[in-house]
């Protein structure tokens, strides 16, 4: 869209993976997290793809090595709203689409009804969704009309909004020549952050209502936070990997099989259970893989037959080739 900025937000530390990794740069399928959000930002084709970046950030630059997105530094981490801040020297001239780079399951359908919505608004919203339990998420206070009061921060929830199950996922969408309300955001909460769903409070005192645009798929737009949702994610990228590919034109025998995000396979090639095909793997049309066989970083030419047991490591098979099982090949270090 002309003029549209996606921002991705991924300055933080992620401490609830336990790990020295930051979280955005875990991956999923073969593909670190951040790419799938930067991918479906994409497809919304935005003037500028700007990811804030602050804790380890020559890490997260590496997971978007050859990825065209612009980098803002938030040398210190004070809360979304300072890090969208961070932004302001790069925006183009259009409205402000705010996503999260720990939200990898997000679709660009979605986003595109979510931006629907927001242009019927008075300038700003946010997604929201409900969850059975709230526990950890920002509560969305309404009115009767549906317009966001107020979007109380878990540390900050007392009473009664503890019990509100309509929470917030982050993603929200600005309208530039309201950019400023966020300069107006203080940190006046327990943490002393600068906290962008403040920005409800600010636009309320200026007469701006703020819209709710509810998502019934939670699990969609909800974020990464711990080891067990990396799983869950995995999981369910899994399946959608090895649905695609079967709409292609390709035969799995069951959801055993693995294969990774970046793997091209041909159509009517047959792949029996346990495999495990890697990395940037090529495989032609016409091509059977037989059973417990590892595909990493290679190319199978069209109409092969890898009989199983199979390990393969960067390496090319002609068209036509036979591979014996319990073959092992691997390139050469030069």
């Amino acid at each position: 869209m002309p003029n549209l900025n996606c921002v991705i937000l991924a300055a933080g530390k992620g401490t609830r993976m336990q790990s020295k990794t930051p979280k955005i740069a875990h991956p999923i399928m073969g593909m670190p997290m951040i790419r799938y959000v930067v991918a479906a930002a994409r497809q919304l084709d935005p003037a500028a793809i700007i990811v804030v970046i602050g804790h380890e950030s020559d890490k997260v630059k590496e997971c978007l090595a050859g990825d065209q997105v612009l980098f803002a530094l938030q040398a210190e981490q004070k809360g979304t709203a300072h890090a969208l801040l961070a932004t302001e020297g790069l925006l183009a001239g259009g409205d402000i689409l705010v996503l999260y780079g720990d939200v990898p399951l997000i679709k660009a359908a979605t986003l595109r009804f979510f931006m629907e919505s927001f242009w019927q608004s008075e300038g700003i919203a946010f997604m929201t969704t409900k969850v059975d339990r709230p526990e950890g998420y920002g509560r969305v206070i309404v009115d009767p009309a549906g317009s966001i009061v107020d979007i109380v921060e878990e540390s900050e929830a007392v009473g009664p909004e503890r019990d509100v199950t309509l929470i917030n996922t982050g993603i929200c969408m600005v309208r530039r020549n309201l950019f400023g309300l966020v300069k107006s955001v203080t940190p006046e909460n327990r943490k002393g952050e600068y906290y962008l769903t403040d920005i409800c409070r600010v636009a309320r005192d200026r007469g701006i209502k703020v819209r709710s645009h509810f998502h019934e798929e939670a699990g969609e737009v909800l974020g990464i936070n711990t080891r067990r949702d990396l799983l869950e994610a995995n999981v369910l990228v899994r399946n959608a990997i090895l649905d695609r590919h079967m709409e292609r034109g390709v035969t799995l025998a069951d959801r055993t099989i693995y294969i990774e995000a970046g793997v091209a396979i041909g159509p009517d090639t047959t792949i029996a259970p346990y495999c495990h095909l890697t990395g940037r793997t090529e495989i032609g049309e016409d091509v059977v893989i037989g059973p417990h066989t590892l595909i990493r970083d290679s190319k199978i030419g069209n109409g092969a037959f890898i009989e199983g047991f199979a390990f393969l490591d960067g390496v090319s098979v002609e068209e036509g080739s036979r591979i014996a099982p319990f073959t092992h090949l691997k390139e050469r270090a030069e």
